[in-house]
């Protein structure tokens, strides 16, 4: 799951989540709270249901008016009475017909006004502890009167009522809202546990990566199995590695590189060297001394210089290939008409060096490579020339074929000779490198030749490999510029 994704679910989590268990739990609690205070609010309505009295005390009047002899038909009144916790006495003209008031009730009357009782025929009082209702009437010229009366000392007044209802409400608020804070902070540090943890592995495997790194250690790789953003960073992280590892062993390839080169050098040098040394020293001390032998003497330290003088041309050439700032003068030439021109020069031109070319192109027309057809030039004259000098035979012979390969022009030079072994095909480009064994006529080149052919190609967006083919073959591939 992307981060990004994670994140906004744990966000919606950490919101509906606390929510539910909030309702969840606030319900629970208030049901709790109900059950405690519920009493006490159902001891206050069903102890202060005076209308059921009225009611109870007017019915009974109803019958009495109707017929005074139902005064003594008091049982029913008094058990309903009884039954909603009141007491009850009825007296006609001051006589007590019945009366279950009990001594609680009386001491409770006696703290109301004494004129509150005889002020109405009608009377509903709710003071302190008693509740009482009072109903009279006249009948047969009797002055008839029923008294209701509850006396409770646990009876909650209204203003009792308001304070258990205050009590209860911010009880209720007051645990709601602790539960509800012990909620989010438990959801959210469960949340952001987990996603901190998803977090936390990435950026472990990369800091591991990183001081592998810091240590010098490339020979590792870091595997992370997420689908989320880290995985991209991992995986460009270890192409990084990756690069890393190829651009430090090419620069020890490099290096490697830059002490054969000075090795190479440093002997092909002091050959040229030593042979000028050796003669100027002839010159010096007069053992040339005829015209005849210092024409000799003269002409060899020239041809040595002259050596000498190429061979800094070619390092300085490869010097500026390899270091990248060699100006190519890149052409779209006709693959046809170049590679024409170049070898019927070249048939000529190596015949008389010992070498005869056959020449066979296979491509169709109008084929056009990006090149610079100088250097190109050079490549081929320099795959020639080494074949001249490690020809076997007074006259070799070289094998030239191009044919169109897919999207490349694939040129193979194939000449008769010795070949080379095949361990050290792969050296052959190396700068200053000979194959000792066989093609072993050191003093007749560099070494570099081969090296500078193939940065040149490489240049040219393509490649150069050698292979044994009863002889030597160098295989040069350029890609077609289907632009044109």
């Amino acid at each position: 799951m992307m981060i990004k994704k994670r994140l906004a679910m744990s966000n919606l989590f950490m919101l509906i989540v606390p929510a539910i268990l909030i309702v969840v739990i606030a319900v629970g609690v208030l049901e709790g709270f109900t059950e405690i205070y519920g009493k006490k609010i159902k001891v206050f309505e069903e102890d202060s249901g005076i209308s059921f009295i009225q009611k109870t005390l007017f019915m009974y009047n109803k019958e009495i008016r109707n017929n005074y002899d139902k005064i003594n038909d008091y049982n029913k009144t008094k058990e309903d009475l009884k039954n909603a916790g009141y007491d009850f006495i009825i007296t006609s003209d001051g006589d007590t017909i019945f009366s279950n008031i009990t001594d609680a009730d009386k001491v409770a009357m006696s703290r109301l006004e004494r004129d509150v009782l005889t002020s109405s025929d009608s009377i509903v009082l709710e003071v302190n502890s008693i509740s009482l209702v009072k109903n009279s009437l006249t009948k047969d010229g009797k002055n008839i009167n029923m008294l209701a009366v509850k006396s409770n000392n646990n009876l909650m007044s209204r203003q009792q009522m308001k304070a258990e209802a205050r009590t209860f409400l911010l009880s209720y608020m007051g645990v709601v809202f602790i539960v509800a804070l012990l909620i989010i902070i438990l959801t959210n540090g469960i949340l952001s546990s987990r996603v901190a943890k998803s977090l936390i592995k990435p950026l472990e495997l990369l800091s591991y990566g990183a001081g592998q790194i810091e240590e010098g250690n490339l020979d590792f790789k870091l595997s992370y199995q997420g689908t989320d953003e880290f995985a991209k960073v991992c995986r460009d992280f270890d192409k990084m590695r990756v690069r890393l590892k190829e651009s430090i062993d090419m620069q020890l390839k490099y290096e490697q590189n830059r002490k054969e080169l000075v090795a190479g050098i440093s002997h092909d040098l002091r050959t040229p060297l030593t042979t000028i040394k050796g003669y100027s020293k002839g010159l010096k001390d007069g053992i040339a001394n005829t015209d005849e032998k210092r024409e000799r003497y003269y002409e060899i330290i020239y041809s040595k210089t002259c050596d000498m003088d190429k061979l800094v041309d070619k390092l300085f050439f490869f010097s500026k290939l390899d270091t990248g700032k060699f100006p190519f003068n890149f052409e779209n030439i006709n693959c046809n008409e170049f590679f024409l021109d170049f070898f019927s020069n070249a048939i000529l031109e190596f015949r008389g060096k010992g070498l005869d070319l056959t020449y066979k192109n296979n491509c169709k027309d109008n084929i056009f490579i990006r090149m610079d057809f100088e250097e190109i030039r050079r490549v081929l004259t320099n795959i020639l020339e080494n074949s001249v000098k490690y020809k076997v035979k007074e006259y070799g012979k070289v094998d030239i074929t191009i044919e169109e390969v897919e999207d490349s022009v694939v040129l193979k030079i194939k000449d008769d000779g010795p070949g080379v072994l095949e361990e050290n095909l792969s050296k052959l480009f190396a700068s200053f490198y000979r194959e000792d064994q066989s093609r072993a006529n050191s003093s007749e080149g560099s070494g570099l030749g081969l090296s500078i052919c193939e940065y040149i190609i490489k240049a040219h967006n393509g490649t150069i490999t050698a292979e044994n083919d009863n002889g030597l073959a160098i295989i040069i591939t350029l890609p077609i510029n289907k632009k044109i």
